[in-house]
């Protein structure tokens, strides 16, 4: 059979990067929101045209901060071989917890609540605020062959008036492009993207419940 000489080149191409870069841990720093291929960040117009009242008379949510209930804290993805084989850590020098807290804030403020984030046990900005949500992290992981992939899930309760009246779980996933060279940047950024889409549905419920 003929192969194509481009093809070829290609094969060759992903099998050096898959197999000559797999060796040696990954740092993945974790940013939010994900950058979009001209390199600026993701921005919404929605909450920056509201007029001041719009803005007043807006929900407020107190965000305490997640937990991260994950095993391995620092590790957020593996590196495999061009036999699939797990050869070195995708390690995150990141606060998860506050990542995850952050990420929830900006997205809230984007579709226009108030959000007042808290770091102790919460009680009183709980007690101030139209609802309160609390989680945790419960995995966190980026893989990567010949493309990468993410899966971020979260654990999330909304209360409100005193009373909890949601507790599930999010899951998102999100696939980062070709893997070429398996770079602790690419893996960030399949995270960001994965927890952008989990987040879709806690916002989604949090617009449900607590109405904006």
């Amino acid at each position: 059979m003929k192969i194509h000489s481009g093809w070829l080149a290609a094969i060759v191409l992903l099998g050096l990067s898959l197999g000559g870069c797999a060796f040696g841990d990954r740092q993945a720093n974790l940013q939010y929101p994900p950058k979009q291929d001209s390199g600026t960040m993701v921005k919404s117009a929605e909450a920056a045209t509201m007029t001041p009242a719009a803005i007043a008379s807006a929900p407020t949510i107190a965000i305490l901060r997640f937990s991260d209930d994950r095993a391995e804290q620092n590790v957020v993805g593996h590196v495999r071989n061009g036999w699939g084989m797990k050869t070195a850590d995708v390690l995150s020098p990141t606060d998860v917890s506050a990542w995850v807290s952050d990420a929830l804030k900006f997205e809230l403020e984007k579709v226009g609540f108030r959000v007042k984030q808290v770091t102790g046990t919460g009680d009183a900005a709980a007690a101030e605020a139209d609802a309160a949500i609390s989680g945790q992290v419960i995995r966190m992981y980026a893989d990567a062959y010949f493309s990468y992939e993410g899966e971020v899930t979260l654990r999330a309760e909304i209360a409100k008036d005193g009373s909890k009246v949601m507790d599930r779980l999010y899951t998102g996933t999100a696939g980062g492009g070709l893997n070429m060279a398996a770079t602790g940047a690419s893996y960030a950024h399949t995270l960001s993207l994965a927890l952008q889409d989990g987040l879709q549905e806690v916002v989604a419920d949090i617009i449900r419940e607590v109405g904006k």
